[in-house]
């Protein structure tokens, strides 16, 4: 009988096991643990949907990486499609992930900025340290939009 009872209440723990470790995945809102979980599920996605534009930009942000300045030994066309490459990701960025982002955590005090999260994305994928820092310097006129 006792051993009844225990294979009974092992096969209810099993039951219950995925109703309960689903409860742990998902934070208390508007923690910074379910802000950072939630900015991540967006980021994910919106990272997915650009490899194409983030290999560009890892290719291309070459052209920042010279000791004294800018690479121009590309040329000028070069220089010109590495800048719109990054202007088209920073615009997707704005246009996209941010107003989704910015609405899900709204009710939230705590939410991430807009330039800091966007060179932290792409710092992660790889693009040059100064891509990534010119964006956190033009930080104001991205959070000022958002």
């Amino acid at each position: 009988m006792a051993h009844f009872a225990r294979t009974r209440l092992a096969a209810l723990a099993l039951a219950c096991l995925p109703v309960l470790s689903g409860c742990a995945t998902t934070p208390e809102p508007c923690t910074s643990e379910w802000v950072h979980w939630k900015t991540e599920r967006f980021v994910t996605r919106f990272v997915k949907d650009h490899q194409k534009e983030f290999a560009d930009a890892r290719n291309s942000s070459a052209i920042f990486s010279g000791m004294s300045g800018l690479d121009t030994s590309g040329g000028i066309p070069m220089m010109l499609l590495a800048v719109g490459g990054m202007l088209t990701l920073a615009s997707d960025f704005m246009n996209d992930l941010w107003p989704e982002l910015r609405d899900a955590v709204s009710e939230c005090d705590t939410a991430p900025r807009a330039a800091q999260l966007f060179a932290s994305i792409l710092r992660e994928q790889g693009v040059n340290e100064r891509a990534a820092k010119a964006v956190e310097d033009l930080g104001m006129l991205l959070d000022r939009q958002s």
